[in-house]
């Protein structure tokens, strides 16, 4: 990093002793009776030029993301659909006068022993048995994945993903300089032939063997696929097999439209080799940063130590718990599931409709569509375009660790209404026909920096 004094060198140039100098000579900066000059936008890059930013940081997006229209269709991040977040003022008023000093103190570090003993509650009905112990409370699912690299993976060790796979536990993975090995999928999820393949040949050349395994098993970000039961045993078979751990990553679990539940994959494991994750964010409302950690009490520990936030807030906490108590949560899924299937519905109508070449396959349940948009369209030049005409979607490449395909876009059913979806995907459509017949269009060369800083989940 540039040092201070170098810094100071810089800034000195620009700084004077008169209050009284309108613009200075030397640096063009106005200075209303003030010594500290307003500097100009070239002035601070020139600062910044000098500094060396963490390999982390350095190849991250520079500028925040434009300003996006208000009455744009969002349909890039999987956020809740506004007409039925739940009303918590009640919940929220008990709690502040029933609970006052403890919702308002920092809280325990493994979080609120009922809030622990109710999601033990809440994991039995999916057929996972767990204690108390087993239970770490969290801001969400991708903490228990940013804990778990702290706690099992260093500096080059690897993590198996599928391909594609979520976009921020690609950006965490990466934050942990970890290696990441891409595993293909199909219809069924990832491919675990190909995996088994894979460590045996590493096994057999003295290479290094992954530490952890990252999978969305029920209605994948962001394919939407499931993961097949026989392959979420042989996953299991295979972490013991040649030591690796997986962590679950289920927040869509139990917004399912059709089709037969499909045992978690913690529900195999015997040795301690699997971490769930979930959250309420995607059942709930993601503004309740409320998740969990469920894995065997060593590792459960070792999260919790590594925590660096003082603990979750025992406000929201204390939230759930009367949510989850009162059956008002169970309720509420219930009520949420046929309104995502009828958004989904929407959207999969729209595209056979409005773009019948494009490829799909539609979900049994969560929240996002995976198209395959016609051969030669690029999808970072969609998205680009179909931002500037109102509709916001997410570019299929980012979901890939390397080699991205060009034409795939994932798109969010879950924050619009059906009206508002089959009119943002019908303009989306019309953005594509116009790709198609741009004959100087390259795919995949669209400005691709023009993407970075925008938030999908």
């Amino acid at each position: 990093m540039a040092s201070f004094r170098r810094i100071m060198q810089i800034y000195s140039r620009y700084v004077a002793c008169l209050s009284l100098i309108h613009v200075d000579a030397e640096c063009g900066c106005r200075r209303p009776r003030s010594t500290f000059p307003v500097w100009r936008a070239s002035q601070k890059d020139s600062i910044m030029a000098e500094i060396r930013f963490a390999s982390r940081a350095a190849s991250i997006g520079k500028r925040p993301p434009p300003i996006v229209a208000l009455d744009a269709i969002k349909l890039g991040g999987g956020n809740a659909f506004p007409d039925l977040l739940p009303d918590v003022s009640a919940e929220a008023a008990d709690v502040a006068t029933l609970f006052r000093t403890e919702a308002l103190q920092y809280g325990p570090l493994y979080g609120l022993p009922e809030l622990r003993q109710e999601i033990v509650r809440f994991l039995t009905e999916d057929g996972v048995t767990a204690n108390v112990d087993n239970i770490l409370i969290l801001n969400g699912a991708k903490q228990a994945l940013d804990l778990l690299l702290r706690t099992l993976v260093d500096k080059g060790d690897a993590v198996v993903v599928s391909r594609p796979t979520y976009l921020s536990a690609l950006s965490i993975i990466r934050n942990h300089e970890a290696s990441i090995i891409e595993i293909d999928s199909d219809e069924g999820g990832m491919k675990v032939d190909e995996l088994e393949a894979k460590l045996r040949r590493l096994r057999a050349e003295g290479g290094k063997l992954p530490k952890l395994l990252f999978e969305v098993p029920d209605f994948h970000n962001p394919t939407g696929i499931t993961l097949s039961e026989e392959r979420r045993r042989t996953l299991v078979r295979l972490a013991e097999e040649f030591d690796f751990f997986i962590l679950e990553d289920d927040p869509y679990r139990r917004l399912r439209f059709s089709g037969e539940a499909v045992a978690p994959i913690k529900s195999f494991d015997t040795n301690g080799r699997v971490i769930g994750a979930g959250t309420f964010s995607k059942i709930l409302a993601p503004g309740i940063r409320v998740g969990w950690a469920n894995g065997d009490p060593a590792i459960i520990g070792r999260m919790a130590a590594l925590k660096s936030e003082g603990g979750c807030c025992p406000l929201t906490q204390r939230i759930v718990l009367d949510l989850l108590r009162s059956g008002r949560i169970a309720h509420h899924i219930a009520e949420l599931t046929p309104v995502m299937k009828r958004h989904r519905d929407a959207m999969t109508d729209a595209f056979r409709l409005h773009l019948p070449e494009a490829r799909f396959r539609a979900p049994d349940g969560g929240y996002f569509l995976w198209v395959e948009l016609p051969d030669g369209v690029d999808a970072n030049a969609v998205t680009l375009e179909a931002e500037r005409d109102g509709v916001i979607v997410f570019p299929g490449q980012l979901s890939f660790a390397s080699a991205p395909p060009v034409n795939f876009i994932r798109l969010a059913f879950s924050y619009c209404g059906p009206d508002q979806i089959e009119r943002g995907v019908r303009k989306l459509c019309a953005v594509v026909r116009r790709q198609q017949t741009d004959v100087s269009a390259q795919p995949g060369q669209a400005e691709a920096l023009s993407l970075a800083g925008r938030h999908y989940d």
